[in-house]
């Protein structure tokens, strides 16, 4: 029964990649194409395969580790089979395609503790898995103890290729290496974005976000001016709630994601691959100093992250109930990855997706946010077979980048969701400018913890950048002689 299947959906996958490769040719791939063997068709010569032979490792489970349990869980790593979920016959289709062309099965190991049980693991030089996917921040600590194989001296991978992320390979090296990146097998979040109720701009006579994004004017000063004219007592009682109208829900680390789109980062490469202390400097003083103005009236925001006693009203957690208000049209804006999509999917008036704001219209580009407790990918120090590895995994980042990642990107996000043009260009954007930070995750000295999540009403990023700036430096320093002095 299992050969059976394995060879349906072989021959569906072939498919699948013939029209594919048919719409890549113009259509004119010709009859020899559907005639050719599925194996065939799947090292077709381009650019971007990376035509690896294929090679017998007997059912070798190759397995990855993940943490279950958690808001960010790993949703399309594996499939039973062919399914009503366009995604999960996806990833079944590509896995399968990998499993055929090695003779291995691709498995996962859930942990509720990923940090604990790779480091006890490998500790005891016999891990029982080949891929870690774990949260930015739990990929710090597992680097700083020595448990991540530097991944720029696996022979078969080439950052060139478009499914290794760009930037995650640049701005996520430690000098000579690379201890985790991100890559289209991992690709299922595109970074923090804004989502803003349509109705709510209509209502209040607003200019849209998509016009100053048309117009280049998609600024912290023009984010600003929308956020402090929705505010509104829906009950007339004289007191704020939760079911009040707000210019948007508010958390603490809002802050540092407008601070991110204005260009301002905990640390920046320089020319050795040395992660300098870039945070301080007269811009980012103004910034802070805007944002701070942007919330200086707790009637335009609902703080979620000071609303610990909220009742959820049968919701999971707080954060869904107030995304669920957010579908209510009671918040303008709501900063969130894209994740949450699948929660404003019934919504009754449309919400639109744009970029975090620009710090003015001079600004080249938009930066946007990878979350530090979304997942990235690693392999552990210690790797039986570093050749198997390899081979299997830039074949598994090959087959997302034809298989997944286009079911993912133009069904899930830019169909099933999203309801205008102008969203779909926008995760475009968002994508093509997720912006990795090693200060952020490895929060050298608490510079995140301690100066960039601190409520802004109350903080004063100067004073504590002072405080801890000798602290952020020597943490930098010491972590950076480790990795130097290290073989991995």
């Amino acid at each position: 029964m299992k050969f059976s299947k394995r060879i349906a959906c072989a021959l569906l996958a072939c498919l699948f990649l013939i029209s594919c490769l048919a719409s890549c040719n113009g259509g004119n791939g010709g009859g020899e194409e559907e005639t050719t063997e599925y194996t065939d068709i799947i090292s077709i010569d381009s650019e971007e395969n990376p035509q690896i032979p294929s090679k017998d490792y007997g059912e070798y489970d190759f397995t990855f580790i993940h943490q279950e349990g958690l808001a960010y869980n790993i949703e399309y790593l594996m499939s039973d089979g062919e399914s009503e979920d366009v995604m999960l016959s996806a990833i079944y289709k590509r896995n399968t395609a990998v499993e055929d062309k090695y003779n291995i099965n691709i498995a996962e190991y859930k942990v509720t503790d990923v940090v604990g049980e790779v480091r006890s693991q490998i500790m005891a030089g016999m891990p029982e898995f080949d891929v870690i996917l774990a949260s930015c921040k739990n990929q710090a600590t597992l680097a700083r103890e020595g448990l991540l194989y530097n991944l720029l001296d696996v022979e078969w991978f080439d950052m060139t290729k478009s499914y290794w992320d760009k930037n995650a390979a640049t701005e996520l090296k430690f000098g000579d290496k690379l201890f985790f990146t991100n890559c289209d097998l991992n690709a299922m979040e595109i970074a923090f974005l804004l989502y803003f109720n349509k109705q709510l701009i209509e209502d209040y006579q607003l200019t849209s976000p998509y016009e100053y994004i048309a117009n280049n004017e998609w600024t912290l000063d023009n984010f600003g001016k929308l956020m402090k004219a929705v505010s509104r007592d829906m009950d007339n009682s004289g007191t704020f709630t939760e079911l009040d109208q707000y210019g948007s829900i508010y958390e603490h680390d809002n802050a540092r994601l407008l601070m991110y789109g204005c260009g301002i980062r905990t640390t920046t490469n320089d020319a050795t691959g040395y992660p300098t202390l870039t945070l301080m400097s007269d811009k980012t003083v103004d910034v802070y100093e805007k944002i701070k103005d942007i919330y200086s009236d707790p009637n335009t925001y609902f703080c979620a992250t000071c609303a610990t006693g909220l009742d959820p009203h049968g919701f999971t957690h707080r954060w869904n109930y107030l995304r669920y208000l957010f579908t209510q049209d009671l918040y303008l804006f709501h900063f969130q990855a894209d994740g949450a999509l699948d929660q404003f999917a019934d919504m009754e008036h449309e919400f639109g997706m744009v970029p975090v704001p620009k710090y003015d219209s001079a600004q080249e580009r938009y930066y946007s946010t990878y979350p530090y407790l979304d997942n990235l990918f690693a392999l552990p120090s210690i790797i039986e077979d570093v050749d198997r590895t390899g081979r299997i995994v830039e074949d598994m980042n090959y087959y997302s980048s034809i298989i997944t990642i286009p079911t993912w990107f133009e069904t899930i996000l830019q169909r099933k969701y999203t309801r205008d043009d102008e969203s779909e260009e926008c995760i475009k954007i968002i994508k093509d400018s997720r912006t990795y930070d090693i200060g952020l995750y490895f929060d050298f000295g608490g510079v995140r913890s301690k100066i960039l999540d601190v409520d802004i009403t109350k903080g004063n990023i100067s004073t504590n950048y002072a405080k801890l700036k000798k602290a952020i430096e020597v943490d930098i320093q010491d972590t950076w002689e480790k990795f130097q002095a290290s073989n991995g």
